[in-house]
C-alpha cells in the first residue's frame, strides 16, 4: 500500500503524485486508446470516439465522486464545520474543499456508470450512431480502466475487506486504517490494521478476466450490444460476490443475512452479514436488466434472420 506513488522536485514542498489519481488517469488513458482503435475497425472515426470518451469520463467521474461524497456526507460536514480552533485559514479551506480532493481516493463506480451511460446514450443519438455498437466499443475500455482503478483503491486502502487471518495489513494514513481507527477497531498507535481481505485486488482480477472475455466476444459479437451486455452481467456478478467480502459497510444493508457455515468456509467472520447490501441489490438489478435485454436482442435478431430467409 502506497498512497503517494512518488515525489516530483525537491525541497520542503515537493509535488506529490498520488497513487489513486495516477492509476485512475492511467486507466482512462489506456481505455481511450483502446476505444479509439476499436472504433476505427467499425467505422467510427477517432475524433468522434475521443469526444464521446471525454464527455463520458468527465460526467462519470463527477457522478462517481458525487455519490461517494453523499454517502460520506456526515464525515465531510464534520471535517469542514468541526470546531478546530487551531486551524488557520489555509487548513480550513483545505478541509472544506475535501470533497473535491479526488486524488486522495473516493469514487463509487455505480454512480459514475449510470451518468456515463446516460451521456453515451445522448451522444450516440445526437451523432446518429447505433447505441449497441457504441456501447460495444466502450465496454472493454471501461473494464480495463476499472482494473487500474481498483488497483489504485488497494494502494490507498479504500474499499477494504472483512477480517481474514491470511489477508493484508494497511498502514497509518490509509483509508482502511483511518476508518477502523475512528470506529475503535484499531488501537491508537497501532502499526497497521489487522489482516483484511484484499477485496480491491479480487475485483481487479475479476475485471481483468472480464476484459479478456470481452476482447474474445468483440471478434464474434452478434447482435450489436452483446459485448456491452456481457460486461454489465459480468460486472454485476463480480460485484455481488466481492460484496460478500467487503468490510466497509458505508453502503448499508437492506436486510442482514448471516450464513455461519459459508462464512467459515470463506474465511469470514460469522457475526457479520453477507447479504443483502444495497450494492448487491444493484448488482442483481444490473444482471437482470442485461439478461432481459440480451434475450430481446436475440429474439429481434432471429426475427430479422427469418425475414431475410423469406
Amino acid at each position: 500500500m502506497r498512497p503517494t506513488l512518488f515525489h516530483i522536485g525537491s525541497g520542503a514542498h515537493p509535488f506529490e503524485v498520488h497513487s489513486y489519481g495516477f492509476l485512475i488517469a492511467l486507466g482512462v488513458l489506456v481505455g481511450v486508446v483502446l476505444a479509439v482503435r476499436r472504433g476505427k475497425t467499425v467505422g467510427i472515426d477517432a475524433g468522434t470516439t475521443l469526444d464521446l470518451t471525454f464527455y463520458a469520463v468527465i460526467v462519470g467521474m463527477l457522478g462517481a465522486r458525487l455519490l461517494y461524497v453523499l454517502m460520506h456526507a456526515p464525515l465531510y460536514a464534520h471535517l469542514c464545520l468541526g470546531t478546530g480552533a487551531h486551524r488557520n485559514a489555509t487548513q480550513w479551506l483545505s478541509d472544506c474543499t475535501a470533497p473535491l480532493h479526488i486524488w486522495q481516493g473516493g469514487l463509487v463506480f455505480l454512480g459514475g456508470a449510470v451518468l456515463a451511460a446516460c451521456t453515451t446514450l445522448l451522444y450516440a443519438r445526437r451523432k446518429k450512431l447505433g447505441l449497441g455498437l457504441v456501447a460495444d466499443v466502450l465496454a472493454p475500455s471501461v473494464s480495463i480502466g476499472h482494473v487500474l482503478g481498483r488497483t489504485g483503491c488497494f494502494m490507498v486502502g479504500c474499499c477494504y475487506g472483512k477480517p481474514w487471518s491470511g489477508g493484508v495489513h494497511f498502514p497509518p494514513g490509509s483509508v482502511a486504517y483511518t476508518e477502523l481507527l475512528g470506529k475503535g477497531r484499531v488501537l491508537v498507535g497501532a502499526g497497521t490494521t489487522y489482516a483484511l481481505h484484499p477485496t480491491q485486488l479480487y475485483e481487479a482480477a475479476g475485471e481483468f478476466l472480464i476484459f479478456l472475455a470481452l476482447l474474445w466476444l468483440w471478434r464474434r459479437r452478434y447482435p450489436r450490444g452483446t459485448v456491452a451486455l456481457a460486461y454489465a452481467f459480468g460486472y454485476g456478478l463480480l460485484r455481488f460476490v466481492v460484496e460478500i467480502f467487503r468490510g466497509d459497510a458505508i453502503r448499508g444493508f437492506l436486510f442482514e443475512a448471516r450464513i455461519p457455515g459459508l462464512a467459515r468456509l470463506l474465511g469470514l467472520p460469522t457475526t457479520e452479514p453477507m447479504f443483502l447490501s444495497s450494492a448487491q441489490l444493484m448488482s442483481l438489478l444490473v444482471m437482470a436488466a442485461a439478461a432481459v435485454t440480451y434475450a430481446r436482442l436475440q429474439r429481434r435478431s432471429a426475427a430479422q434472420c427469418a425475414d431475410v430467409s423469406l
